[in-house]
Formats: structure tokens, sequence, C-alpha cells
């Protein structure tokens, strides 16, 4: 036997017996059962709170760019919540031994988990593109007009969506859905069908790394990057500030900026925080492989990528919570559409 096939195994029964006593059959059932239907009411909330995400923006109208990156991020996030709630709904099958006409596990992999994936990436860019916007107007407070445009802000959404979502669609071709008959259950299902050609490994592997490494880093890092220059920036929109307006005006721009940048600050430490569970989950197999390839590891492996999942759909519902707790303009609206319809 290779020598390294033998550290490998001996370091993955150390990992199976110190994980085994935390991790028992009972108490992992339990789990993925707590963790299945609270990412079910979390799918569920992340609809209907983007729901109004959106239509408040749509009200508030978009003489400002940054409402226009709202909005984006409202929709990316709906849809992220919709393909969740699909899996979720068809993993709760699994749990539960329900019968349905379809393969719930295969199917959710081209009918949620890819298509969720690029609506997960779509919302980091656009929060990483959020915190550059911000970033540049604060750096540049003075041409922030010219520099931050309506036409320019659209471009750059529409091309984060092409590059985020569209590969996504790839994994059908290799994983095509079709009607099977199973002769043990004497029915017709719904299955996903693999194909058995190299084809289906490159389109496979090259997806799996573009949005499992590439896309969630890049974003991640984006974020952050911006993030930082931004509050670096802070001190010297100040000085200007005051050397080109009357106290008085200088004040009022002041505020109106904080609660803008308090608000991308509370967006990007909100996904960084979410992102953690995920970018874990990611860099474990590069340091233990085990993590992924054993079956005695299945466990521990599953629950981290259900609870990755859950964070993700969280990120989702915390925007509505942000942007009633710092856009007063936002509060007003969302007041003003519930007692309008419900006096």
């Amino acid at each position: 036997m290779h020598p390294n096939a033998t550290t490998a195994t001996e370091r993955e029964i150390k990992l199976i017996n110190t994980i085994r006593p935390i991790l028992s059959a009972e108490v992992y059932e339990a789990l993925i059962m707590f963790l299945t239907y609270t990412s079910l009411f979390s799918t569920i909330l992340g609809i209907l709170s983007n729901v109004f995400v959106i239509i408040v923006y749509t009200k508030i109208g978009f003489s400002e760019a940054i409402n226009i990156s709202y909005l984006a991020l409202g929709i990316s996030d709906l849809s992220l919540s919709a393909t969740r709630f699909w899996g979720t709904v068809c993993y709760a099958f699994v749990v539960t031994e329900t019968n349905v006409p379809f393969d719930p596990l295969g199917i959710t992999v081209t009918t949620s988990f890819f298509p969720g994936q690029g609506f997960e990436k779509a919302t980091a860019f656009i929060t990483a593109f959020i915190a550059l916007e911000r970033c540049l107007c604060v750096q540049f407070p003075l041409h922030v007009k010219r520099i931050v445009t309506k036409k320019k802000t659209v471009t750059s959404i529409v091309t984060i969506f092409l590059f985020a979502f569209i590969p996504s669609n790839f994994i059908h071709i290799v994983f095509p859905l079709k009607w099977v008959f199973i002769p043990a259950q004497n029915r017709t299902i719904l299955a996903m069908v693999p194909l058995q050609t190299p084809l289906r490994y490159i389109i496979q592997r090259a997806l799996l790394a573009y949005y499992g490494t590439v896309l969630h880093f890049i974003a991640l890092f984006a974020v952050w990057i911006f993030t930082i220059f931004l509050a670096v920036g802070l001190k010297r929109t100040a000085e200007i500030r005051k050397e080109n307006f009357q106290p008085s005006k200088a004040k009022q721009i002041k505020q109106k900026e904080d609660r803008v940048i308090k608000t991308v600050f509370l967006l990007s430490l909100t996904y960084f925080i979410c992102s953690i569970p995920t970018a874990v989950t990611l860099l474990v197999p590069h340091f233990e492989p085990e993590f992924e390839t054993s079956r005695g590891l299945a466990r521990i492996s599953s629950f981290s990528h259900l609870l990755s999942a859950l964070m993700v759909v969280m990120n989702s519902n915390a925007n509505l919570f942000i942007f009633i707790y710092m856009g007063s303009k936002f509060r007003e609206t969302l007041v003003r559409l519930f007692v309008k319809k419900y006096p």
C-alpha cells in the first residue's frame, strides 16, 4: 500500500473517532430535521421580505443610482430564496421519506443547487458593487454624479447577473432530466440522468470550481477591500466637505451620506458573517480531503453544507431589516404601503 494512503486512512479513522461521540446517529438526525425545517422557514421569509424590498424601492423611485443597486439586490435575493425553497422542499421529501413522482435529491442539482449558486454569487457581487459604488462616492465626492450614473449602474448589474447566473445553466447539458421507469417500484419518475461522457466531468468540475472557489472568494475579498477603502475615505471626505460647503449644508450632506454608508457597512458585515460557514466548508477539504471523500465523515459534511445553505438564505433575509433600520424613506414608504391597503 502506498504510504500516503496509509497515512490518509489513519487520519480518517482519527477524525471519525473524534466526531462520532459528538455527532451520533440520533443527534445527526435531529440536527438535519432542525436545519431542514429552519431552512424552509427562512426561504419563505426570504421570499416575502425581498418582495417587500422590490415593491418599496420601485415606489421610492430611482432618482439615485444606489436605489437601482438595492433593487437588484432584492431581485437576486428573491430568486435565491425561491430556488433554495424548492431545494429545501425536495430535501424535506427525502427526510420524511415521501413518495413523489420525481427523484428529490437528483432533481435539485439542476433545478435548485446550481441556479441557487448563480443567484448566490450575483448577490455577493452586487453587495461588492454597492460597496465599490459608495467607496467611489467617498473618494471622489466632487465628481460623484459623473462617476456613478444610472446607466453605468444598470450596465454593471446586468453584467453581474450574466457572468454569475448564465454559466449555471450549463449543468442542464450534462445532467438532463428525463422520465425513468423504476421496475422495483413499478412507476415512472422524473430523474436526473447524467451523460456518460468525459464532457460531463469537465463541465461539472469547472462549474464547481467556478462557483465554489473562484467567484466565492473573489466576491468575499472584494466586499471587504471596498468596505475598508470606504472607511479610510470617510475622513478625507469630511475635510473636503468643510472646504466646499457651508456648515449647515455640510451637516445635511453628512447625515445623508452617513445613513447610506452605515447601510453598506451592515450589508457587508452581514454578508461576511453569513459567508463564513461556506468559506470553511470550501476550505476544509483542501487540508482534510477525507472531509468530502470519506463515507465515515458523511454526517459532518452533510451538516456543514446544510448549515452553509441556511446562512446564505439568512443573509438574503437580513436586507429588509437593514433597510428598515437605516432608511427613513424606506420605512415611511413601507408604512404607507400597509396603511393604504389596510386602513
